[in-house]
């Protein structure tokens, strides 16, 4: 008598693969990762990256990259892993993104790149490491506003 393991489709195993990114179950996405599940993205055009990236998850992000997800995968609005990072403050994964040769200048839908996005946040170490790693903080987005006017408006005293 052999024990077989349950057949998930392909779909489902890409379906668990988001879950567990979002999550940030980190073994359960390496498990899944080992056992083929596709790197599929939500109705949103949301990849396991995109997730794991804007929830803070940096080992999942470790283990979504290692096994050769793209790192600058758009969302159905152009957004990447690397602007959901830097929009929620996560500078670890915003520092790991770069390091695996994420696009700095990606822009989304409204023209916006991830200097705008940690400014509008206000998340100065992410500004700060975008700097660095030679964000320009001239470039505009769709409202002709670099990401120092944008500091600039929401800044309040």
């Amino acid at each position: 008598f052999k024990f077989v393991f349950p057949a998930f489709s392909l779909v489902d195993l890409g379906k668990r693969l988001l879950d567990a990114a979002k999550n940030g179950d980190v073994e359960e996405v390496k498990n899944l990762i080992s056992n083929g599940a596709p790197f599929t993205t939500d109705w949103l055009g949301i990849s396991p990256l995109h997730f794991a990236a804007m929830n803070g998850h940096l080992s999942s992000c470790e283990a979504l990259l290692r096994a050769g997800i793209s790192r600058d995968a758009r969302t159905k609005v152009d957004r990447t892993p690397l602007h959901l990072a830097a929009q929620e403050g996560h500078a670890d994964i915003v520092e790991l993104l770069l390091r695996n040769g994420a696009d700095l200048s990606a822009k989304d839908m409204l023209r916006m790149t991830a200097l705008h996005w940690a400014a509008e946040r206000g998340h100065t170490p992410v500004v700060q490491m975008l700097m660095r790693f030679g964000a320009d903080a001239h470039l505009q987005n769709k409202f002709e506003m670099t990401p120092l006017d944008i500091a600039e408006c929401k800044r309040h005293d």
